[in-house]
């Protein structure tokens, strides 16, 4: 049987990880659009989508930016202009990488408060970018307040949701290191049991 390369399994787990969200942010969005069709936001996985897809996946977290605003704006049933500003005013969450290049991957999933900044710097950014976006299309410049407060449930959700998964196993994780990680340990222990 032939050896998964390293490309290959990054094709299969962004795919599989995308499709897991998109199933669960519509699930989410239709469920807010028909039990409370008054409020005027709703909880989104975006935020914590792309936390872990840019953590997991480095620049290819992008697919993550853009799958979730096209997935968002397909179940809310927006506007062209408005999967304009989604799709790519999510893609400034991608500075999240500079935070990360200056302090270290395993820095962050190791300490509660880098973890916190971390998803913080992703929320904050994907709204400036949104925003940045809609000011292209004529948006008032006061909608950053709208941004940043129709998506605070989001964001709190997604701060829970990766404090508590941030330890997991491969979950928060450069995935290469990870798997390096795995494949260390396994040598390890053939050693031990050949030792016997």
């Amino acid at each position: 049987m032939k050896a998964l390369t390293f490309n290959r399994y990054r094709l299969i787990n962004i795919a599989v990880m995308t499709l897991m969200f998109s199933v669960a942010e519509v699930l989410i969005v239709l469920g807010a659009r028909r039990w409370f069709p008054e409020l005027p936001y709703t909880l989104s996985l975006n935020i914590l989508f792309m936390s872990l897809e840019i953590m997991r996946w480095r620049s290819f977290g992008a697919v993550s930016a853009v799958a979730g605003g096209l997935v968002f704006c397909i179940a809310s049933g927006a506007s062209a202009s408005q999967f304009a500003i989604y799709c790519i005013g999510n893609l400034l969450a991608m500075v999240v990488l500079l935070f990360v290049k200056a302090v270290g991957r395993e820095k962050i999933r190791k300490d509660v408060l880098l973890s916190a900044a971390y998803v913080s710097i992703t929320f904050i950014a994907a709204c400036l970018g949104r925003y940045l976006v809609s000011l292209a299309f004529g948006a008032d410049p006061v909608m950053i307040v709208q941004f940043v407060t129709t998506d605070l449930l989001s964001y709190v959700f997604a701060l829970v949701a990766v404090l508590a998964v941030r330890n997991a196993e491969g979950i928060f994780e450069d995935q290469k290191d990870y798997l390096f990680r795995l494949d260390r340990e396994r040598r390890e222990r053939e050693r031990e049991n050949a030792g016997f």
